[in-house]
């Protein structure tokens, strides 16, 4: 058989082939980290940057440091808690390109859930293919929400989807937008702790948490940087050179002749030199920033950065944003957590109790204080005794606890009955003398309640049987409902009525309140803040009877919600402050106008803030103690 002879041309030719695969595809990866590789090859998409156009980590330096710390073989988590338009999803992006175009790897993409995953993959991730030259042409299976690559995959999941987290082994896990992820996913606990399962096979695993901070307490990424080394980022003084984090207690926000504030010439002031820096100054100075840790390393990098530290955002907008945040919580709490990057204390949680035996006033129990106007009261009930609460209500919600009584025995006996309805139709006198009477009176219904109906009959127009309504989000005082029926099920007009009490509102409001501070030593002039409580020289039991709850989240029907839970055993002056701030909705405070405060101020003979006023039948009334001043 003769043999084929082979021609010399082609053998060269695959020859030369041969060599060029080697070179392709047999030569190692260049030994680039994060930060080179970006700045060599990444494009930034006008569909998602104000500047785009390729990636230069000097134009957004703060970035530097978390995009080192992931190339670190040290390094097994990154946490970054930061503000918001500043480098979170520009991280996870670079870390997903240098991966699909240096080191191939089983990567997921954890998102709040999968809509939100649906919009990373077509805004940011596709884009950034379609932009970034090295990029193209490297997927292979283009799914929304599963991209392979060869030697890897992106996978894009939800949070809330229990099956998707356990479904398969991942090196790479990079978790977006942590606070908004569920307690749990389904019924099988944590998300990031069953996804971070999936990595236990990866001698090399990383993991990436990115977020702005919410709540204190229940912030997830506020928890994660805790457990990491707490690295902030640092610049240098332009004037003396001393280099320190930037926080918003060194903004300095100039008023003009009359008080008012001017957010245009508003500018950062170094806490070292005291120098004040112009806008220029202070973004040179970011560029010369690094991050500093202050914990122990433990194989977590964490970073914490707000826009103070930002490119794009100058002094005077902060400025203009934080003006306009006051006197609105939750204005106040979106700038706390977007833009300065820490978590907000929810003012819903129980102030201490020893910080408000300490700050008790002196004046006397059972006397009503200068700014008091008018006065509720409310009882709750217990199996062997009523406890009983008057409030004084001013101008702002400003309220003084007048007095705390205890009624020993139970609401069945007349001698209690008897003694409750003295206690509701006596007075208290005024500072300036004057006698007052109550306005309204809230009882408390939920035990013995027939008994307590019976008694309200006999106190029309003066006492309100209440019922705290379920978790949820009803106001203060709900619609009432109708007791007294006839023989033919009808309501009997006037009749008594129940009121339901929003006690969630009521107890956010109040402890709200209670976390306000205010100083006695300032001007003699200057009124405490609105909603500010003050108390007698009550003894330690009603205070820690008055902070009793906190506010916890709980696993529901409806999934996880934040609700009241008594962490001591008797929480009943906390009852009467609700039932008292029930009362008060009754009387109409929540409603009151400049007119009304002036009424009650002349009822009383104090001096009217307007020199216009004048008397009306209501207020005549409320001198006279002849009648109550309220609008039915």
């Amino acid at each position: 058989m003769s043999q084929a002879v082979l021609n010399p041309d082609a053998i060269d030719f695959a020859r030369q082939l041969l060599a060029r695969a080697r070179r392709e595809n047999l030569k190692p990866p260049p030994n680039m980290g994060l930060v080179e590789w970006a700045d060599t090859y990444r494009y930034l998409s006008a569909e998602s940057s104000s500047e785009p156009g390729k990636w230069k980590t000097g134009n957004v330096e703060v970035c530097r440091g978390p995009m080192e710390a992931y190339c670190d073989p040290a390094v097994k988590v990154v946490t970054v808690m930061c503000c918001t338009q500043l480098m979170k999803t520009e991280l996870i992006n670079n870390i997903v390109g240098y991966h699909i175009d240096l080191d191939p790897a089983p990567m997921i993409v954890m998102q709040p859930n999968e809509k939100l995953g649906e919009a990373w993959s077509k805004d940011r991730f596709s884009t950034m293919l379609r932009d970034s030259p090295t990029l193209k042409g490297r997927i292979r299976g283009d799914k929304i929400l599963h991209k392979t690559f060869a030697g890897g995959h992106v996978s894009i999941i939800g949070s809330n989807a229990p099956g998707d987290l356990s479904m398969r082994p991942v090196r790479v896990v990079l978790c977006d937008e942590v606070d908004k992820y569920p307690a749990s996913a389904g019924d099988e606990g944590d998300p990031i702790s069953l996804i971070a399962e999936r990595q236990a096979v990866f001698w090399n695993a990383k993991r990436v948490h990115v977020c702005s901070p919410t709540i204190e307490g229940k912030s997830r990424i506020a928890r994660e940087y805790k457990l990491s080394d707490r690295r902030v980022f640092e610049v240098p003084c332009p004037s003396c050179g001393h280099r320190e984090e930037m926080v918003w207690a060194n903004v300095v926000i100039p008023k003009d002749d009359n008080g008012k504030k001017l957010p245009e010439q508003s500018h950062y002031r170094c806490p070292h030199c005291e120098t004040a820096w112009t806008e220029p100054q202070r973004q040179q100075a970011i560029t010369q920033g690094s991050w500093r840790a202050t914990r122990p390393f433990t194989g977590h990098a964490g970073f914490n950065v707000s826009k103070l530290a930002s490119p794009w955002e100058s002094i005077p907008q902060l400025a203009e944003k934080w003006i306009n945040a006051q006197g609105n919580t939750q204005l106040l709490k979106t700038f706390i957590n977007t833009q300065l990057a820490q978590t907000w204390k929810q003012k819903g949680d129980a102030p201490e109790w020893k910080r408000l035996y300490d700050r008790r006033d002196d004046y006397l129990i059972g006397r009503v204080p200068e700014g008091g106007l008018f006065l509720t009261g409310a009882a709750d009930i217990q199996k062997n005794r009523i406890e009983i609460e008057i409030v004084s209500w001013g101008r702002g919600k400003r309220s003084w606890s007048v007095d705390y009584i205890v009624i020993e025995g139970g609401i069945e006996t007349q001698e209690v009955q008897d003694q409750l309805s003295r206690l509701i139709n006596g007075t208290w006198k005024h500072a300036n003398g004057v006698e007052m009477s109550l306005l309204r009176f809230a009882i408390d219904t939920g035990y013995n309640a027939q008994v307590v109906y019976n008694w309200v009959r006999k106190h029309p127009g003066l006492v309100m049987a209440i019922k705290g309504m379920p978790p949820g989000p009803y106001p203060i005082l709900c619609r009432p409902s109708y007791v007294d029926l006839n023989f033919e099920g009808q309501h009997v007009q006037k009749g008594v009525q129940l009121w339901g009490i929003g006690t969630d509102a009521a107890k956010t409001e109040l402890y709200s309140w209670l976390q306000l501070d205010f100083t006695k030593d300032n001007d003699s002039s200057s009124q405490p803040p609105a909603g500010y409580c003050r108390f007698p020289q009550y003894n330690e039991d009603y205070f820690k009877m008055l902070t009793a709850e906190h506010l916890v989240e709980k696993q529901t029907k409806r999934g996880m919600q934040y609700g009241w839970e008594k962490f001591r055993e008797r929480n009943e002056a906390l009852d009467c402050r609700v039932y008292n701030r029930a009362a008060a909705a009754a009387v109409g405070i929540d409603r009151f106008e400049e007119e009304h405060w002036r009424e009650l101020e002349q009822a009383l003979g104090q001096p009217s803030t307007s020199s216009s006023a004048t008397s009306s039948p209501a207020a005549e009334q409320q001198r006279t103690r002849k009648g109550r001043w309220i609008k039915r």
